[in-house]
């Protein structure tokens, strides 16, 4: 373990540069538009045309990146970030911030897919979910900490663009001075979210439903906050601890789906994010603190929802696809993120700011009964017949390939047994020579 985290220490720090920057700039969107007097409606479109970008980002970016490789990729989509927050503080109109931010979430799933692929091609099928729980750990400690910059700076200075700018620069400097190479593959195998979704049922809902409760929050959350008249500083609260709740659970519910059925642990996540959000939509007025504490678990559960179902969807295919699944996963993410933003504003017209919640309620209880029916079902085979994972190369990365059993052979055929094709040839000594007859007709009698 200590090898692969010296490994991808170095990705993993350019990764929380980054969010410090783009996180922060993200919640800052919503705000400023709230504050320029945009509707929700328009807030959704432009987190909306985000979104397609890193949909679109997902189904291109990775030749990019097995062509030059992702240390230079990633040095790449950083770049891009910069300059577009730099054009879009030059230009303040709605419509082109929408161009702007699709080409910014080409670049952010270009990110994404660089570091994630990084981490599970260093990863084993029994260690993929503490690892990726330290992914989402880095990424949600830098994400949470970002927000912090709305309550220290002025909102309709040019400060706010300067620091996203600031970050994403740095962020190229950890994986620049990196001595080992990323990892590398010798082939490719090509994996589309069709083949996901018959593979993965489960995963594939459990990556759509986590983008649209996701999407939602980070594109209406901050319009929650200003329309329930908080002020910048509790905005920051709202949004840190929310992601800040998303942080605590990620290696406590990484390291459970290892040990238990990754299905179970899922569908239980599923489960109490519908409850928390029920009660968040139906409590009448509460104290500050309290709804810091339920959006403290909303985040907790609804953040971890991502990475349990790409982890799923990795545990049934080979190293060689790994790549290929992320992409698949992260275009699936997208979808429901494009349909969070656009869905979400409608629930709160008709009933409060609070009917974010219960728009993420219906969406998390209707995957949590479709968990429910796959689980009573479909049996999946226990952890003991997986294939293990054996990697090889030390610090270049490299893999050897696996090509685990689907899981449709896997519940038609029983285990193989250990029996050879044909029957083992026995090299038998000669008989012996020339010895003498001890037929009964030729056995001397007896005296």
């Amino acid at each position: 373990m200590k090898g692969m985290i010296r490994q991808t220490s170095a990705p993993l720090v350019s990764l929380v540069l980054i969010m410090l920057g783009t996180s922060f700039f993200n919640t800052y969107v919503s705000v400023r538009l709230t504050m320029e007097g945009h509707k929700g409606i328009i807030t959704g479109f432009v987190y909306a045309g985000f979104y397609a970008g890193m949909m679109t980002g997902a189904l291109r970016v990775e030749p990019l990146i097995r062509r030059i490789g992702h240390i230079r990729a990633f040095a790449l989509f950083a770049s891009v970030m910069a300059s577009l927050t730099i054009l879009q503080g030059l230009f303040l109109d709605p419509y082109i911030w929408l161009v702007f931010r699709f080409v910014a979430g080409f670049a952010t799933a270009g990110l994404f897919i660089v570091i994630e692929s990084w981490l599970l091609l260093l990863s084993s099928p029994e260690t993929r979910g503490k690892v990726l729980s330290l992914y989402m750990i880095a990424l949600y400690l830098a994400q949470a900490s970002g927000q912090f910059f709305l309550s220290v700076i002025d909102l309709r200075s040019f400060a706010a663009f300067g620091i996203a700018v600031f970050f994403c620069s740095l962020s190229v400097i950890p994986v620049s001075l990196m001595r080992a190479a990323a990892p590398t593959l010798t082939h490719n195998e090509f994996v589309n979210i069709w083949y996901v979704l018959r593979k993965t049922p489960l995963g594939f809902m459990g990556n759509l439903v986590a983008g649209m409760v996701l999407g939602s929050f980070y594109a209406m959350g901050p319009v929650f906050g200003e329309l329930s008249h908080f002020t910048p500083f509790q905005i920051s609260l709202i949004m840190g601890v929310t992601i800040f709740g998303g942080l605590s659970l990620q290696w406590p519910l990484g390291h459970l789906s290892d040990l238990l059925d990754r299905r179970k642990v899922i569908i239980g996540t599923a489960l109490t994010l519908t409850g928390t959000c029920v009660i968040l939509f139906i409590a009448p007025a509460i104290p500050f603190w309290v709804l810091l504490i339920l959006l403290f678990l909303f985040g907790g559960f609804s953040f971890t929802l991502y990475p349990l179902s790409i982890t799923y969807c990795c545990d049934f295919f080979s190293s060689a696809g790994i790549t290929s699944v992320t992409c698949a996963a992260l275009i699936i993410y997208g979808v429901g993120c494009i349909i969070g933003p656009l869905l979400s504003p409608i629930f709160m017209e008709y009933t409060n700011p609070k009917g974010l919640f219960l728009y993420a309620a219906v969406f998390a209880g209707l995957f949590s009964l479709y968990g429910i029916y796959r689980a009573f079902f479909y049996r999946l085979p226990s952890k003991s017949n997986k294939e293990p994972f054996i990697p090889s190369g030390g610090a270049t990365g490299k893999l050897t390939e696996i090509d685990p059993a689907s899981i449709e052979e896997l519940e038609a055929t029983p285990p193989p047994l250990d029996i050879p094709e044909t029957e083992p040839k026995i090299d038998t000594p000669p008989p012996p020579q020339n010895l003498p007859d001890i037929s009964p007709e030729n056995k001397p009698p007896q005296t």
